[in-house]
């Protein structure tokens, strides 16, 4: 049998440095283990192999080292596979700060969690089916509450007690109620999921979040409530991803902070794009899979976006032909390009955009990605960028003009610089040059 390892890092008190580091080994469930009692255990970060599911002996372990350790701030006990049981005198850790249960398959939270009145941060993201009983709202200093997609309980979770609450990931209105929104007046970032009459609640409570600084909203078959992000006057960072009404949009161009957008299933028409286009400050801007609805050619105007550094296209499948009218995106540093398999060739207009540092390519056709091969049709367009990176790229039939199909190999050698990164991937070539602000940050996080 293979041998299970866990490992326990022990921080000694006022801020010393880590005073015990245990190793337990053994095969199958064979573990002794009798910890004494440690008044000076402050965090307990508890690693399992992913191979090993939750045996008994981890079960007992676990139990014995909260028995014994009530002085704990901080315990994470995440990624666990098998059933996953938390022992219910996790309720007497009255000290706790931190608890992250992230990505364990933990079956139900017992009802002793709402002893944890001093626990600021609670992590269930990636636990599914779990049974969460309604004591959150005891936990009055919660400052973080990421919770999980799927749960079950006897009834919605209350949260309107949590006046400290600054960020609340995975709320959604069939487990909790969404009224308590308004209650929640601290809140800095949200992200909320099944919207089923949001729009109604906002208008009766008058809700405004204005403390709120990043906001996710994810409505599926519902449409989306636009009057949520407008009710948040302060806000630099929105995702959105459900279909909304054009008209909507309108708002937006007067959000002076509002500086990352990302966009997806918004089905949004060509006089959206140019409400977008006047968001004073937007810096990063994501479009992916059905941000807008049979919109043949995507047309960036003269006078669009003047502050954007960082644009992707991703998964949009509604548009063959992309251009920047010249003067357009004078700020643009970074572009990406993946997954839009109707597009035929790189943005016309990409050869004005003189502040572009970085052009990435990802999982786009054969036929695409040899235009931009060193005397290429389109690799005029990209002779001043510095860094233009292109990877997967996708088999298709296209011949050259030998009569040979183009492979990812044929298309490196053309390129005639770096060698391919796989079978079907090409790296063009990569300059030192001054890369744009955030141009790293490609991310809207989570």
């Amino acid at each position: 049998m293979a041998e299970a390892v866990v490992s326990m890092v022990i921080e000694g008190l006022k801020g010393a440095l880590i005073e015990e580091v245990k190793f337990l080994s053994g095969v199958g469930d064979q573990i002794e283990f009798a910890p004494t009692r440690n008044d000076h255990l402050r965090s307990l970060l508890f690693y399992v192999d992913p191979k090993y599911d939750y045996s008994n002996w981890k079960k007992k372990l676990l139990g014995s080292v909260l028995f014994n350790s009530k002085l704990l701030r901080v315990l994470k006990f995440e990624g666990i596979r098998g059933d996953v049981e938390l022992p219910s005198n996790i309720g007497n850790l009255v000290h706790l700060r931190f608890l992250s249960l992230k990505g364990s398959h933990v079956k139900q939270l017992p009802s002793s969690l709402g002893n944890l009145v001093c626990l600021q941060t609670l992590d269930l993201r990636g636990v599914t089916r779990v049974k969460v009983p309604n004591v959150i709202w005891k936990m009055k200093e919660l400052r973080h509450l990421y919770l999980c997609h799927f749960y079950e309980g006897g009834g919605k979770l209350s949260l309107a007690t949590l006046h400290n609450l600054q960020t609340l990931v995975n709320i959604s209105g069939a487990d909790c109620d969404l009224n308590h929104l308004a209650e929640l007046t601290n809140l800095r970032k949200l992200f909320i999921h099944g919207v089923k009459n949001m729009e109604e609640i906002l208008k009766s409570t008058s809700i405004t979040f204005n403390h709120l600084r990043s906001l996710f909203v994810h409505s599926g078959l519902e449409l989306l409530p636009m009057n949520m992000a407008l009710s948040c006057p302060h806000i630099y960072k929105l995702k959105l991803d459900g279909a909304i009404r054009d008209q909507s949009l309108e708002g937006l161009q007067y959000y002076r902070n509002l500086t990352k957008m990302s966009l997806s299933r918004t089905l949004l028409r060509l006089d959206s794009l140019k409400i977008l286009e006047k968001i004073p400050n937007l810096r990063m801007l994501w479009f992916g899979f059905g941000t807008f609805e049979n919109l043949p050619e995507l047309v960036f105007s003269e006078e669009g976006y003047p502050n954007l550094e960082f644009l992707s296209l991703s998964g949009m499948a509604e548009f063959k032909t992309c251009s920047i009218e010249k003067g357009g995106m004078r700020s643009l540093c970074s572009l990406s390009i993946d997954y839009c398999w109707e597009l035929t060739a790189v943005p016309e207009g990409l050869q004005y955009v003189t502040t572009l540092k970085e052009l990435t390519i990802q999982k786009m056709p054969g036929t695409f990605c040899s235009r931009l091969r060193e005397g290429g049709e389109d690799s005029y367009k990209i002779q001043h960028v510095p860094s233009v990176v292109i990877t997967n790229i996708e088999e298709d039939r296209e011949v050259d003009n030998c009569g040979g199909e183009w492979s990812g190999a044929k298309l490196a050698n053309a390129a005639g610089t770096a060698r391919p990164i796989s079978q079907y991937s090409w790296q063009t070539r990569s300059k030192k040059g001054k890369q744009c602000r955030n141009s790293e940050a490609v991310s809207l996080g989570d």
